[in-house]
């Protein structure tokens, strides 16, 4: 056993280099693959928490990007008078924005102020946040994320171009940086403001003065049963209008979003595919070239009495120590990166932080395993039908 061992050892150590190489080709996709499950699972558990919030989002039938008109809001809620079970509704507007001399752009919506406490508990605004943000109509709620890489802090002045004709420069206060917030990037203003601020830049005889549009509605209702029952009445109510609406729950939304947008989820499971693909070619190739190497070595054993399923054996194991060896600097680097390192204060769209859990790094590992055996399975059954009296007609 010692001397297989050795003789193992001695045929991993012989060419470093393209053992070290070897190593890198098989931790490259295993670190692909466990950050692209990390952003996968992050993105699950976002639509997760966006099913727990027992909100609808309500969008133009037609597109999501054509807007709704304000109105629409008193008509949802006169679908309970007694607002038991529509608890509120908030109407939205995406601006987008960016800061002056810097290309990085923002993620900020406005908001109608006195249902966006109540509608959006998740941000989980204090009492003394909530009384700055009412009494302040250039009241700011930044995002965490934004805020630490912009250097905001609650009592600064701020100000924002938007994405959106005409294009106008924003003041705002920022009264929060929603530490609690499960969303860390967006940032949220007055939706009054933004109408003020747009009615004042616009010509009557350019295009007209800013009109009362929302990109969405979100309604929060008291159940899950009521979550269903006005998914279906609010678009039975504005069916045959010229407005009408596309109204499901925010996973659902959210979700459609998602794909829409990029689909994430499918293209990073199409990438870690590939990339593990290529990661089982590089290996099985490095695992034929050390067997061409060595075949005399192999004929050799063989007539020293070294069984076939023992030569099958030591080649199958090397390229399993080989890929393993790969595997686990792949799956280690980030998850120590991002559980250990400032690297776990770094953010992703839609998602909280990049948490990679064990389990993700455990099944990377097996991945590594199933690419050793991959890998290593021709080279391992030439060897073990290697005719040894022509392997040795060609020793040098």
């Amino acid at each position: 056993m010692r001397l297989r061992l050795l003789y193992l050892y001695r045929n991993l150590t012989r060419n470093v280099l393209r053992t070290l190489l070897t190593c890198a080709a098989v931790a490259l996709p295993i670190t692909i693959y466990v950050l692209s499950m990390a952003v996968v699972d992050g993105i699950d558990r976002f639509l997760d928490n966006s099913a727990k919030q027992l909100r609808l989002a309500i969008v133009n039938k037609a597109s999501i990007v054509n807007p709704l008109p304000a109105g629409h809001r008193a008509k949802i809620e006169s679908l309970d008078p007694t607002k038991s079970r529509i608890l509120s509704v908030c109407g939205v507007r995406w601006i987008g924005g960016k800061v002056e001399n810097d290309p990085r752009p923002l993620s900020t919506i406005g908001v109608q102020s006195d249902t966006f406490a109540f509608t959006f508990a998740d941000i989980g605004l204090t009492p003394e946040e909530i009384a700055a943000w009412q009494k302040d109509r250039q009241a700011i709620v930044v995002g965490r994320s934004t805020a630490g890489q912009f250097g905001w802090k609650v009592g600064d002045r701020i100000t924002i171009i938007t994405s959106i004709p005409p294009y106008a420069p924003m003041e705002f206060h920022v009264v929060s940086t929603s530490p609690l917030a499960t969303d860390p990037i967006t940032n949220f203003c007055h939706y009054d403001y933004v109408q003020e601020t747009l009615r004042s830049v616009v010509s009557w005889w350019d295009s007209g003065p800013a009109e009362d549009w929302i990109s969405f509605f979100f309604v929060k209702c008291a159940s899950t049963e009521d979550l269903e029952h006005y998914r279906v009445a609010i678009d039975e109510m504005f069916a045959r209008t010229p407005d009408e609406t596309k109204t499901q729950d925010e996973k659902t939304f959210m979700n459609e979003f998602i794909k829409q947008q990029f689909d994430l989820p499918k293209n990073l499971t199409l990438l870690a595919a590939v990339t593990i693909f290529v990661a089982v070619m590089a290996a099985t190739n490095t695992m034929s070239m050390n067997l061409r190497d060595r075949m005399n070595e192999t004929a050799i054993l063989k007539s020293l009495g070294f069984s076939g399923p023992v030569i099958f054996a030591l080649i199958q194991i090397e390229g399993l120590m080989l890929c393993l060896s790969g595997g686990l600097i792949g799956a280690g680097l980030p998850y120590v990166g991002f559980t250990y390192t400032p690297l776990k204060d770094f953010t992703v769209p839609l998602i909280l932080t990049l948490e990679v859990k064990p389990v993700v790094c455990a099944e990377a590992m097996v991945i590594a395993l199933v690419v050793g055996v991959i890998a290593a399975a021709w080279p391992a059954w030439v060897g073990l039908r290697l005719p040894v009296v022509s392997a040795l007609r060609n020793l040098e």
